[in-house]
């Protein structure tokens, strides 16, 4: 999708990795600021979270036909392409 002066429009897709990188450079900076030890643990369980799930989700854009592959592996009735060789059942 465009704008109407031509320029692309940014995915949510993308909206989701900016958020995610500027909350984990907000726990970088503020996790050494803190002296409670119970809110520095949980603050950097929240910090461990997020970079789990982005890196994930950056493994997720990256390896998308591999994933997909062993997801569908063992199903025969998703293959696109049907073999005319064998009689399935």
């Amino acid at each position: 999708m465009t704008f109407r002066n031509g320029l692309p429009m940014a995915s949510l897709d993308t909206y989701l990795h900016i958020i995610g990188i500027e909350l984990l450079a907000i726990l970088s900076i503020v996790l050494p600021l803190l002296d409670n030890r119970s809110h520095k643990r949980a603050l950097s369980t929240v910090f461990l979270v997020v970079m789990g799930f982005m890196l994930a989700h950056f493994a997720t854009h990256l390896l998308p036909g591999k994933i997909a592959a062993f997801i569908y592996s063992s199903h025969h009735e998703y293959r696109s392409v049907k073999t005319t060789g064998l009689d399935r059942t």
